[in-house]
């Protein structure tokens, strides 16, 4: 196994000069590190972790907390989390709470042990007196997606209210009426700010949410393609459906599927993530970017300052985009085609 004495022969630099530039410190020419790094690359070196966490007290790992591994959204979060951290000498743990507080809570518990030098978390319930410990441990940690008025300085924050008037909006705008939603539960603060949004986009336009095509508490995929397929039975069932995220888009392709309703001539579709899926199924799926990439490396640009000692960087609220596919064409170009 490579050294950091093998690194330094090759690169031909002293193992002094190798050491601050794996290191990130020391007055070191950027082409110098450059160089170095390549041979580290080359030669296959890892340091030893161990030793690098008795010299410094650091683990150089991070944990990644997200609520539910089975939301597509949250796999792509991770590998630009892994990204970003991965530039930074660091590696991720991925801890998966299950939607559940108390599971949620034991990861918490024992990464405040110290097991890694940061938390990044994507808290399940509004609950987080739990995650505010590991100030007091001296483990710097931030919240992605989330706003705790008691703690703004580690929110990064994503537009969700400005997200879904974009989407209602988009389908108010196409000529669509009667439009349905499906949401999680509220005690996920991301989905009342969507429901917010949502409600914005009709006062707008001069019109009121109709409730009775919303379905609420929609946590579980398969209580909820019940719930869905009920709405789509109703007399007065909408013409368009707003999904709050990619999964329940897929429910909701899947119960009109089941009710023999053809997409997008009976029902238009609109989805909130932008996942891998959305341009894949059929007819794609016209859905809101959620800024995982920016989200990332805002959570870890924020951590390693945290971590080093530097100041924080600005925290921006990031906000995402639509991008129109088929799934909603507008009542003109759907009569026209």
């Amino acid at each position: 196994m490579p050294t950091i004495k093998d690194v330094a022969e090759v690169s031909g630099y002293s193992v002094c000069t190798v050491s601050k530039a794996l290191s990130g410190k020391g007055n070191i020419r950027e082409d110098t590190r450059r160089k170095i790094l390549a041979v580290v690359e080359e030669i296959g070196y890892h340091p030893n972790r161990l030793a690098v966490s008795l010299k410094t007290g650091r683990t150089n790992s991070l944990a990644l907390i997200v609520p539910d591994v089975t939301n597509i959204y949250f796999p792509r979060l991770e590998k630009y989390v892994e990204q970003y951290a991965g530039q930074k000498g660091y590696m991720v743990f991925l801890c998966d709470a299950g939607n559940s507080f108390e599971r949620e809570k034991n990861f918490i518990e024992e990464l405040s042990r110290g097991r890694v030098d940061g938390v990044i978390v994507t808290p399940s319930t509004p609950e987080h007196d739990h995650i505010m410990r590991l100030k007091e441990l001296g483990i710097p940690y931030v919240y992605l997606n989330r706003y705790f008025q008691d703690d703004p300085d580690r929110c990064i924050r994503i537009d969700n209210e400005r997200g879904a008037f974009e989407c209602v909006s988009y389908l108010l705008d196409k000529g669509y009426r009667r439009i349905g939603a499906v949401l999680q539960s509220f005690r996920n603060t991301s989905y009342r700010e969507r429901y917010e949004g949502m409600k914005r986009a009709f006062a707008q336009h001069g019109m009121q949410l109709d409730e009775d095509l919303i379905v609420f508490d929609a946590d579980d995929l398969e209580n909820s393609h019940h719930a869905i397929g009920a709405l789509l039975k109703k007399k007065n069932r909408p013409e368009a459906v707003f999904a709050t995220n990619d999964m329940l888009a897929l429910s909701v392709y899947q119960a009109a599927y089941d009710e023999g309703l053809r997409l997008p001539e009976d029902l238009a579709v609109v989805g909130y993530d932008d996942s891998i899926l959305a341009g894949k199924i059929v007819p794609r799926l016209t859905s809101y970017y959620q800024p995982a990439r920016e989200c990332a490396k805002a959570a870890i640009d924020r951590i390693m300052a945290a971590i080093e000692g530097a100041p924080a960087p600005e925290n921006e609220i990031l906000c995402g985009r639509l991008v129109v596919r088929d799934s909603a064409p507008g009542k003109t170009e759907r009569r026209a085609g």
